[in-house]
């Protein structure tokens, strides 16, 4: 269809330019020493060793493009926390407020213990929004694939049951993640149980509502490439069955350390989301010559039709366990 192939170039340029305008700041203009407190780059020491409210700034963990995150300690009850502060030259712009307001409130409605708590909100100065979240020790999902490369399948399936207990959650209210991913898992260190699973950012998540959320008012998607859903890059409504199309992304690369669409370009891998096959997991681990336990359910994840997929997470989560008692019983 070539107006439809046009249309995904769009966005496909939209996505990169994006990315490019929240990678760089949007005004070289002096720091104010009110906005040194929430900027970055060569004013990323200035929290550190600071208070923000009853919360001591101790070490950054990370950045992105819409915020920076601190290690803090909370000076009254004594408890160690994360705190995600906007950074300072975005301040300016009334939509990256709204998206990281967005997230403070849809995480502070969510109480699951495969989501991450949201203790507090506040504003550095009246200004700077900052989030205020438990801290989890122990590492990304795509920081362990990274460091171990495939996950046995046992592993595999720990994992995404409780994905699926998190995300069920924040279906019952009616929000969708929209970009689940890797990264937005986190896989908590616990003495009784390994690898305990906490959702994070819900920074670009929709209400679902009279049949499912478009993207934005102006059509453009919003998403990370490699686990985008198809429906996302059409301007379709979505809904939960979009985060389920990611949980087969995340699945198949748990099993194969790859993901199932590749490409030299964004572009490239959103054509594929829309167009092609994902390409075979034997491809990656030879091993597989004869299949996996999960074979049949990543595929029914990964339909272009939202209607052939799993419908909800509790759905998902009851086949997987039926796989999870096999892996137990020496029966897979």
């Amino acid at each position: 269809n070539v107006s439809e192939g046009a249309g995904l170039h769009a966005d496909a340029a939209y996505l990169q330019e994006e990315a490019k305008e929240e990678a760089v700041p949007q005004s070289s203009s002096p720091q104010t020493d009110e906005h040194l407190l929430a900027s970055t780059s060569g004013y990323m020491g200035n929290l550190i060793g600071k208070n923000i409210d009853k919360y001591l700034i101790q070490s950054m963990l990370g950045e992105g493009g819409m915020a920076v995150v601190y290690k803090a300690h909370h000076t009254i009850m004594e408890r160690t926390v994360v705190i995600k502060v906007m950074h300072g030259w975005l301040l300016s712009n009334a939509k990256s407020i709204e998206r990281f307001m967005r997230e403070c409130k849809v995480t502070a409605k969510l109480n699951h213990p495969n989501i991450v708590t949201v203790y507090d909100v506040g504003l550095i100065n009246d200004k700077a929004p900052y989030l205020v979240m438990e801290y989890i020790k122990g590492e990304s999902l795509a920081d362990r694939i990274q460091r171990q490369g495939a996950l046995s399948f046992k592993t595999v399936a720990n994992i995404v049951i409780q994905i699926c207990r998190g995300l069920q959650e924040a279906h019952n209210y009616g929000i969708i993640h929209r970009d689940l991913k890797p990264d937005n898992i986190l896989l908590q260190d616990k003495s009784d149980r390994p690898d305990w699973v906490k959702i994070v950012d819900f920074g670009i998540s929709h209400f679902a509502k009279g049949g499912g959320q478009r993207l934005t008012k102006t059509g453009r998607m919003v998403g990370t490439p490699e686990y985008i859903a198809p429906e996302q890059l059409k301007d379709k409504p979505v809904d939960n069955r979009t985060d389920l199309y990611a949980i087969g992304i995340i699945m198949y690369e748990m099993l194969t350390g790859k993901v199932p669409f590749e490409g030299e370009s964004a572009e490239a891998i959103l054509m594929k989301h829309l167009l092609e096959e994902p390409t075979p997991m034997v491809q990656h681990k030879p091993e597989f010559k004869d299949g996996t336990p999960f074979d049949e359910i990543i595929m029914r994840l990964l339909k272009k039709d939202p209607d052939e997929r799993f419908q909800t997470a509790t759905e998902l989560r009851l086949a997987i366990e039926q796989v999870a008692s096999k892996l137990r019983s020496g029966r897979s």
